[in-house]
C-alpha cells in the first residue's frame, strides 16, 4: 500500500492505492483443439486438393469475424454485460496469419513482440488483454509434435483428414472457452471474455483446410481518437478525452512505466510457449503532485520501482492533460519503454453500500524508439 506522510502526521493517499490484484499482469491462454488423424491406407483418396489463396481481407474472413464477435457477445449477454464493437487495429489479424505459417501457437511474434507491443505499432490507442485458440490435428500415437501434425494431412497416400468447418471451429472454440477453460487455463479465456471493462475486440483469423487459428485482442477502449502522446526529450505529454460510454464513472489514478528486452527472435525462440505474459519490469509509478509538505512512501521497502509526482495533472471532467519527466535513473539503454495509464472508479453514492474502487487500465502505449 502506499501513503503520504508529513513530519507528525500519517495518512492514506486514496490516488495512489492500488491492490494486488490490480497490478498489471496479463494472464494469457492458449486452448488446443486436437484432432485425430487416423493412419490409414487411402486407396479412394484424392491425390490433389485445391490450394488456399489465403487473404485475409476477404469477405469470408470478415463474415467469420462477425460470427466470432456475435457468439461473443452472446455470451456478454447471457451475464448481463454490455456487448463489444469490433476494432480495426490490424495486430490480432497479423499474429493470425504469423501463426497459420508457423504453426505454433505463441502470444509473441517471430520477432519477439508482446500482444500490447504489436497493438502499438499497429496504432493501438485502448489496452490489450489476448486469448489465442487453435483447432488443429494431432496424430493418434503422439509419434509427431503436435504443433506440426496437421502438416501431415497433405500426405493423402497416408492420412485422412476432414476439412475443418470454420464456423463450426470458431462455435467450439468459444464455447470451450466459456465452459472447459478451469481445466486448461484457470478461466483465463472466459473471464477475458467477461471481463465487464472491455469495450471492443480485435479479431485475427486464419485457416487452411486442416488448421485453424483465432486470435482475439480483447480492448479497453476510452480514450476519443484525437487523444496526443508526445515525446519532447525526457518529458511526457498525454493529452486526451475520456470516453466513458458505460459509465463507469472513471478518474485518472496513476501512470505506470515498464521495461522490457528489446523484442528479437531469439527473445521468441526462450519465451514463445508461455501461456501467459506480462508488462516486463515496473519501473515507474507517476501520480498527481502533493502539498509541499508530503510525500507519496511505499509501504514494503521495494526499491525496484520508483514514485514520483507529475509536473501536470490537469484532470477537468473528462479531459485529460498530462506531463511528467522521466528520472535520470531510468534506465533505458536497450530497452522497451511502455506507458499504462490507469483508471480509478468512483462511487456515486459513497454513503451508501460502499465499495473499493476498482482500478482499469484505459490505454497502453510503447515507445519503440525511445
Amino acid at each position: 500500500m502506499n501513503n503520504t506522510k508529513n513530519k507528525n502526521i500519517i495518512f492514506y493517499e486514496r490516488s495512489l492505492y492500488m491492490h494486488s490484484k490490480y497490478q498489471p499482469l496479463l494472464v494469457g491462454s492458449f486452448l488446443i483443439f486436437a484432432l485425430l488423424i487416423p493412419n490409414v491406407s487411402l486407396s479412394n483418396a484424392s491425390n490433389s486438393l485445391p490450394t488456399i489463396n489465403y487473404d485475409d481481407s476477404s469477405e469470408t474472413v470478415q463474415a467469420l469475424k462477425n460470427f466470432a464477435l456475435s457468439k461473443i457477445n452472446e455470451d456478454r449477454a447471457k451475464h448481463g454485460l454490455f456487448p463489444l464493437l469490433q476494432s480495426n487495429n490490424s495486430a490480432a489479424q497479423i499474429h493470425a496469419n504469423e501463426l497459420l505459417q508457423t504453426k505454433t501457437i505463441s502470444h509473441m511474434t517471430t520477432d519477439g513482440f508482446k500482444p500490447y507491443m504489436l497493438y502499438s505499432l499497429y496504432n493501438g490507442t485502448g489496452y490489450v488483454q489476448q486469448n489465442v485458440g487453435q483447432i488443429s490435428y494431432v496424430l493418434s500415437n503422439d509419434g509427431q509434435n503436435y504443433h506440426k501434425a496437421s502438416d501431415l494431412c497433405f500426405d493423402f497416400k497416408r492420412f485422412y483428414c476432414p476439412v475443418i468447418d470454420q464456423y463450426k471451429a470458431i462455435d467450439d472454440l468459444e464455447y470451450s472457452m466459456m465452459n472447459n477453460d478451469e481445466a486448461c487455463c484457470n478461466n483465463g479465456h472466459k473471464n477475458n471474455i467477461l471481463n465487464k471493462f472491455h469495450t471492443h475486440v480485435s479479431i485475427g483469423i486464419a485457416f487452411n483446410e486442416y488448421y485453424f487459428v483465432m486470435v482475439q485482442n480483447f480492448e479497453n477502449h476510452y480514450l476519443n481518437s484525437d487523444l496526443k502522446i508526445l515525446k519532447n526529450n525526457e518529458d511526457i505529454i498525454l493529452e486526451a478525452e475520456i470516453n466513458d460510454q458505460n459509465k463507469f464513472n472513471f478518474v485518472i489514478n496513476h501512470v505506470s512505466f515498464f521495461l522490457d528486452e528489446v523484442p528479437t527472435k531469439l527473445n521468441y525462440e526462450k519465451n514463445r510457449d508461455k501461456n501467459s505474459y506480462d508488462f516486463g519490469d515496473l519501473k515507474l509509478m507517476i501520480s498527481k503532485p502533493l502539498p509541499s509538505d508530503l510525500e507519496y512512501i511505499q509501504e514494503k521497502k521495494d526499491d525496484s520501482y520508483n514514485i514520483i509526482e507529475a509536473k501536470k495533472w490537469d484532470l477537468n471532467k473528462n479531459n485529460i492533460d498530462l506531463e511528467f519527466q522521466l528520472p535520470d535513473t531510468l534506465n533505458t539503454k536497450n530497452k522497451i519503454l511502455t506507458m499504462v495509464v490507469y483508471a480509478q472508479t468512483l462511487d456515486d453514492n459513497p454513503d451508501e453500500n460502499h465499495l473499493d474502487p476498482e482500478y482499469v487500465p484505459i490505454t497502453s502505449y510503447t515507445f519503440f524508439n525511445y
